[in-house]
């Protein structure tokens, strides 16, 4: 962002105001967090719109294919630029380190299960895909509804209750199993 004399401000370590910068070193740090975010924010929509079309799809053709790569793919891209900027703001994003870990290894779990050929596959594919997706909806509510308790149990109760239903009663039906 522009300060007022020409140098670019960004947000102080403890996220509290924000403080003029003019240096080039400065500038190059604030585009690259930009880049970053932008890159978070597209990644971000492709992620939410590709995770349960990742599920569907892998439950039908019973092996990894085109939606669970561009899931994944767009997971790792969240992560990779959620870690990026975090630093900018550690007091405030810092618990998105934990979530941004928790969310790849759920997409990385659903990739591992469908490559495999076990009787339950399925339930990895489930628990991996959809965790993941769970986490990416938690990672919007607590950034847009900041301060309030429910946000972070809400999707992950909800949709843990979800999956676990799914993967219990309808997803050997839904994957063509008896």
């Amino acid at each position: 962002m522009l300060g007022a004399g020409g140098g670019f401000r960004v947000r102080g370590g403890d996220g509290a105001g924000w403080e003029d910068y003019g240096s080039l070193t400065c500038q190059v740090v604030v585009l690259m967090r930009d880049i970053a975010l932008i890159l978070h924010v597209v990644a971000g929509l492709v992620g939410v719109v590709f995770g349960p079309l990742a599920v569907v799809v892998t439950l039908r053709v019973r092996r990894l294919n085109w939606a669970g790569e561009i899931f994944h793919w767009a997971v790792a891209l969240i992560c990779l630029t959620a870690l990026v900027m975090v630093p900018y703001d550690w007091g405030r994003l810092w618990v998105f380190w934990p979530l941004s870990i928790a969310a790849y290894l759920f997409v990385w779990l659903g990739q591992r299960a469908a490559e495999s050929t076990g009787e339950l596959w399925y339930r990895g594919v489930l628990r991996g895909y959809g965790g993941s997706w769970i986490a990416l909806w938690t990672a919007v509510l607590v950034v847009n509804v900041a301060g309030r308790p429910w946000s972070w149990p809400l999707p992950i109760v909800l949709g843990g209750a979800g999956i676990e239903w799914f993967s219990a009663r309808g997803g050997r039906r839904f994957a063509g199993q008896p």
